[in-house]
C-alpha cells in the first residue's frame, strides 16, 4: 500500500509541476514527504539509502504525471489559450497567501524587503515587455546555441523554484517563454529541447536543494520577497493576447475565479513550511 501511495504522491507532484501557479513543493508538504525528497535531491546519501524504495516509486509516479498531463496542457494551449492562461492567473493569485505565510513563519516583512521584491518584479515585467507578442503564445523563436542556453537556464531556475513550498516552478518557464515549447517537446519527444531542459532541471534540483536550504536559513525574508516579486510580475507576463470584450474572456474570467479558489483553498489547508 505504501508503494502505491508513493506512486500517487509522485503522480500528483508531476502534474502540479506542469501547471503554472501550482506548487510541487506544496504537494510534498501536504503529503508529508518534503524532507524525504529534498534530502535525496541535496544528495544526502543517508536519506537516499533510508528512503530508496519510496523514492523509486515516487519517481515513477512523477514521470508518469509529467508525460501524461503534457498532452492535456498542449491541447488546452492550442484550443483555448485565453481561458487556459486566465485559469493559470487565478491559480497564481490564489497561491500568494501561502507564499506570504511561508515567508513570515518566524518573522514579519521589513521595509528592506521591498528592494528584492521590486527588482524581481521589474525583471519579469521587463522581460515580458521585450517580447513582441507580450507573452508566450507559442514556442520561443531563438535557435541554435542561444536556444539551448535558454532552455538550460529555464530548466535550472524552474527546478530551483519547484522545491520551495508555495512557489510554482512551471510559472518560471511560462514567464521566460519556454513553457508551451517544453510541454509540446515532451509530447513529441523533441530532444533538441528536452535534453538542455533536462540537464538544467537536474542541475537545478541537485544544486537548488542545497542552495535553497542555505538561503532559507540565512535570508528567508529576502528570498521570499524576491519570490513574491516574480509571482506578481508573472501575472503581467502571462496575461493573454486577445483578451477583451469577447466570449473567450468572459469564460476565462470564470475560470480565473475558479483557479483562485482552488489554489487558495489548497494553500489555506497547507501547513506553512519552517
Amino acid at each position: 500500500m505504501q508503494y502505491l501511495l508513493a506512486v500517487l504522491y509522485g503522480l500528483v507532484f508531476g502534474i502540479a509541476n506542469i501547471i503554472p501557479g501550482v506548487s510541487g513543493g506544496t504537494m510534498l508538504v501536504v503529503f508529508g514527504c518534503y524532507d524525504k525528497v529534498c534530502g535525496a535531491l541535496s544528495l544526502n546519501f543517508k536519506e537516499i539509502k533510508k528512503n530508496i524504495v519510496f523514492l523509486i516509486f515516487f519517481g515513477i509516479g512523477a514521470a508518469a504525471g509529467i508525460v501524461g498531463f503534457s498532452f492535456v496542457i498542449t491541447w488546452l494551449y492550442e484550443n483555448f489559450p485565453i481561458e487556459t492562461y486566465m485559469f493559470f492567473i487565478g491559480l497564481i493569485v490564489g497561491s500568494i497567501p501561502l507564499v506570504i505565510r511561508n515567508a513570515t513563519v518566524k518573522q514579519k516583512f521589513r521595509p528592506l524587503c521591498a528592494i528584492p521584491f521590486v527588482l524581481a518584479l521589474a525583471l519579469v515585467v521587463g522581460l515580458s515587455m521585450l517580447k513582441a507578442n507580450g507573452g508566450e503564445t507559442a514556442a520561443v523563436t531563438v535557435t541554435g546555441i542561444w536556444s539551448m542556453a535558454l532552455y538550460l537556464f529555464a530548466g535550472f531556475v524552474s527546478a530551483v523554484a519547484m522545491i520551495i513550498p508555495g512557489v510554482s516552478g512551471s510559472f518560471v518557464m511560462l514567464l521566460l517563454g519556454t513553457h508551451a515549447s517544453v510541454i509540446a517537446a515532451i509530447k513529441s519527444l523533441d530532444f533538441a529541447i528536452l535534453i538542455p531542459t533536462a540537464i538544467g532541471v537536474i542541475a537545478g534540483l541537485v544544486l537548488g536543494a542545497r542552495l535553497i536550504l542555505f538561503l532559507m536559513k540565512r535570508f528567508r525574508l529576502m528570498v521570499f520577497s524576491a519570490i513574491l516579486g516574480l509571482v506578481v510580475g508573472s501575472l503581467y507576463a502571462i496575461y493573454p493576447t486577445g483578451a477583451g470584450l469577447n466570449a473567450d474572456t468572459f469564460i476565462g474570467v470564470a475560470l480565473m475565479i475558479l483557479g483562485f479558489f482552488v489554489s487558495f483553498i489548497v494553500g489555506k489547508h497547507t501547513k506553512a513550511e519552517e
